[in-house]
């Protein structure tokens, strides 16, 4: 939680001059500081408390699909219309017809699936198009390793929650432990890449001043 406040602070430093990809990386953690904060409110009125996480995916998904449709420029329209228009029926009847009020597992495997896509895509054009000798001076190559990361991880567990908590003696303690650990590593790749991009803001203005 504080990595991701610390991201967002971060992320909207000089507002106005940070790219929108940064500006998206930093509302990409707006949902879940709202969304933890929200948890006891829904339990004291007795709601179910899965409705802020569910909530939270597709709010996750929506910013993501902006995120990669800037980073790639813009290519690859159809594919990204296509991709919102399917996630976006998949979601409604998951949460309507299938897992309902439940925490939405299927729809959540659904979005890091096509975020491994896109971070796949974003990597190859980056091998292509060579935008920067040093690639560690991309702000986008922290933030899509991190993304990968995690939802590669994250998949896995998801897809074998039950497998994993009958190894562990039905302990989903240690199932969690490790997907906030996939967590923690993820904020931190992504605040490197904002580190980084806010270094590249500072210079730029220093060097403007001394022209």
């Amino acid at each position: 939680m504080l990595l991701g406040g610390l991201i967002v602070v971060l992320s909207w430093v000089h507002f106005k001059r940070r790219s929108i990809e940064i500006k998206l990386i930093g509302l990409n953690f707006v949902p879940p500081i709202l969304g933890y904060f929200s948890l006891g409110l829904f339990n004291l009125r007795g709601l179910p408390v899965n409705i802020p996480q569910n909530i939270e995916t597709c709010c996750h998904f929506v910013i993501l699909w902006n995120l990669y449709y800037f980073g790639l420029q813009k290519r690859y329209t159809r594919m990204f219309v296509a991709v919102f228009i399917v996630f976006s029926i998949f979601a409604f009847v998951n949460a309507f017809f299938g897992q309902k009020m439940y925490f939405n597992s299927y729809t959540v495997a659904l979005s890091d699936v096509i975020l491994i896509v896109y971070c796949v895509t974003y990597f190859y054009r980056l091998l292509v198009d060579l935008p920067a000798q040093h690639l560690q001076q991309l702000p986008m190559f922290w933030i899509s390793a991190a993304f990968l990361i995690h939802a590669a991880g994250a998949l896995f567990l998801y897809l074998f929650t039950a497998y994993l908590t009958q190894f562990f003696f039905n302990d989903v303690l240690i199932y969690w432990t490790f997907h906030n650990i996939l967590n923690i590593f993820q904020e931190i790749l992504i605040l490197i890449g904002v580190a980084v991009d806010l270094k590249n803001v500072t210079s730029t203005r220093a060097a403007i001043k001394n022209i």
